[in-house]
């Protein structure tokens, strides 16, 4: 029986948002293998089980606002330098604990 495949996030970031001049190359680099990376009309769209957005990649005004562009998925991690996104790995969500 193969494989069920696994959520994948998708990262949708708009062109405004692109400071000018990015490399698809820069971009696909820090990704995982399996991680399809395009820029559509100047929007850069990024999906996969990982996804990684640099800082540097994003104009400063829009980096507070980065989980905006995730459209699967959840952003896991945001540093100073970077933001995480993964997909969800559950069909369903677990219903929370009551005290």
């Amino acid at each position: 029986m193969p494989d069920e495949p696994r959520g994948q996030a998708e990262v949708l970031i708009p062109n405004a948002w692109l400071l000018p001049n990015l490399s698809l190359d820069a971009v696909r680099a820090l990704q995982r293998g399996d991680t399809v990376s395009d820029l559509d009309r100047g929007d850069l769209r990024l999906a996969g089980i990982e996804v990684l957005v640099a800082r540097n990649w994003v104009k400063e005004e829009f980096w507070p606002r980065i989980q905006d562009a995730v459209k699967k998925g959840y952003a896991a991690e945001k540093t100073y330098t970077f933001m995480r996104a993964h997909g969800e790995r559950r069909r369903t969500r677990r219903p929370k604990k009551s005290p």
